[in-house]
């Protein structure tokens, strides 16, 4: 059997006249009536009963009329989600970023993506940049939005934006008064950092050793997000990349470090673009437009 035979079976039956089949199907009636011939030789039965210039579909052929058309909806079903996937309006995307990129540019670009994408399946997933280079190096995600990978896991790296660190504090702290923070400013301050595998907690303590000042304390805290409540609560004073969104008006403000400057790229880390489908490759060309969008406002003092 080929779908093109029971494509036709199903016109006839449906129409109950093969003329009007051919005429559907635009085919020649002899074709209709060829394929047909050869349905039922390739199946060892009768189908049809003629009468004249009508057909009387056999029980054998009612039963198979029931299965045709169930097929071939199914088979119809499956060439519109392959063409959907061929043009990236289906299929299955799996990445991760780091934060805070992921909330304070991404999650927008994703909201966005998923209305104008609704069948694609989107797993966004937030980690370190080591883990997530090595996901991508492994296969389990498609892309991710970290630091340069290493040179060892052999990725493709875009760079889109540089995040540069400042210090996060309290409007009542008295540092919040001033325009930018030297490494000095922080002697006896409870200075809360994140993780030792956090790319930023890296460039923090490699900017701050080069200075020789480190007369404080340091907590440390594995969100940022928990690190802005506790500079609320006026715990101490965080280390943070520099995005005017963790702001908080008349609670917390961000102020650039004067004399260390610490920055790292972020970019976009894949294996081969030839391995991506292409919904992952539409994800990515939306996400480079944070690139061209102002990475972060500074307070006035």
């Amino acid at each position: 059997m080929d779908l093109r035979a029971l494509k036709t079976f199903e016109a006839c039956v449906r129409h109950g006249h093969f003329l009007k089949a051919a005429e559907e199907l635009q085919y020649a009636p002899s074709t209709v009536t060829l394929q047909i011939q050869r349905l039922e030789a390739d199946l060892g039965v009768s189908l049809f009963v003629r009468d004249g210039k009508r057909v009387i579909v056999t029980e054998a052929g009612r039963w198979l009329y029931h299965e045709a058309a169930a097929l071939l909806k199914s088979v119809g079903a499956i060439r519109q989600t392959v063409s959907d996937i061929a043009e990236g309006d289906n299929g299955s995307v799996r990445f991760a970023a780091i934060e805070p990129i992921a909330s304070q540019k991404l999650a927008a670009i994703i909201a966005r993506y998923c209305k104008v994408r609704p069948k694609v399946e989107l797993t966004m997933e937030v980690g370190g940049s080591r883990s997530i280079a090595e996901r991508v190096r492994a296969g389990e995600l498609d892309f991710g939005i970290c630091s340069s990978p290493p040179s060892k896991l052999m990725l493709e790296f875009e760079p889109l934006i540089e995040e540069t660190l400042g210090v996060m504090l309290n409007w009542n702290h008295p540092l919040a008064e001033r325009e930018s923070i030297k490494a000095s400013d922080f002697a006896g301050q409870t200075v809360l950092v994140k993780e030792p595998t956090c790319v930023y907690r890296e460039l923090w303590e490699s900017a701050i050793d080069g200075t020789g000042h480190n007369p404080f304390s340091c907590m440390e805290v594995g969100s940022f997000f928990v690190i802005q409540q506790m500079v609320k609560a006026e715990l101490g004073i965080g280390i943070v990349p520099i995005y005017s969104g963790l702001e908080q008006e008349g609670s917390l403000v961000i102020r650039p470090l004067a004399d260390l400057n610490p920055a790292v790229t972020i970019g976009i880390a894949y294996q081969d673009k030839n391995y991506l489908g292409k919904a992952a490759l539409l994800l990515m060309e939306e996400i480079r437009s944070i690139s061209c969008e102002p990475h972060s406002s500074m307070p006035s003092a």
